[in-house]
């Protein structure tokens, strides 16, 4: 079995699919940081203070965004639960600088793991970077730069459709070996789409992790 946490709420079709996809004989099981909190609860959470939003998913299909110190240790909760119930692996479904999880099986950590993979294919380490809300590109670029790039940050959030083509074409005057749409909300239609509209090789978050996880799975 493979668990995934996303920081929102499931079900999200969207990731059983794409980790389905890489890992064809595993049981993939998705469970969100904020699946059985009521509509005031998480109005509260999205209400402190925070200096890294993320952007999270409902049930309904809306968005919100809380801190990243606020959902760690609900996103760790879950990750045990998980490992209790003989989980090989767990994946955090966030590409932002999540905190380690304590677990008895491997966590894996998007931000930790696509910086590696895009260092292979940036010659100049010179990356754009689509980070899914304007409150979080200070942090990503202040990440980016500190895993060795030399970064260009701008937002387009996975839900919002019009918010391509502004992002797409900020990205188009960048000069950067690659994009990254830095967001496990982010597919591969996404991609395809922003790609098309920037002009540079674009790779997303998603597919890197569910790539990884996938080797982690013993056959």
């Amino acid at each position: 079995m493979l668990g995934v946490i996303t920081i929102g709420q499931s079900p999200r079709p969207d990731l059983e699919r794409v980790f389905g996809a890489r890992a064809p004989d595993a049981r993939v099981r998705v469970r969100g940081a904020l699946d059985g909190l009521d509509p005031h609860e998480i109005s509260d959470l999205s209400r402190r203070r925070t200096e890294y939003p993320l952007l999270v998913r409902l049930m309904d299909g809306s968005t919100r965004e809380i801190g990243i110190e606020w959902l760690h240790p609900l996103v760790e909760r879950i990750a045990r639960e998980f490992a209790d119930e003989y989980a090989q692996a767990v994946v955090v479904a966030c590409a932002g600088d999540f905190p380690p999880c304590v677990c008895d099986v491997p966590v894996l950590l998007p931000g930790r793991i696509v910086p590696r993979e895009v260092a292979a294919i940036s010659p100049r380490q010179r990356v754009g970077v689509v980070t899914p809300v304007e409150g979080q590109m200070k942090a990503a670029a202040a990440k980016w730069l500190t895993d060795g790039f030399l970064p260009f940050v701008t937002w387009a959030s996975p839900v919002r459709h019009d918010e391509i083509m502004r992002a797409s074409s900020a990205m188009k005057e960048a000069d950067v070996d690659v994009v990254v749409l830095d967001c496990m909300g982010h597919d591969e239609h996404y991609a395809e789409e922003f790609a098309r509209r920037c002009g540079h090789p674009v790779v997303t978050a998603q597919d890197i992790s569910a790539r990884a996880a996938a080797a982690l799975l013993v056959r």
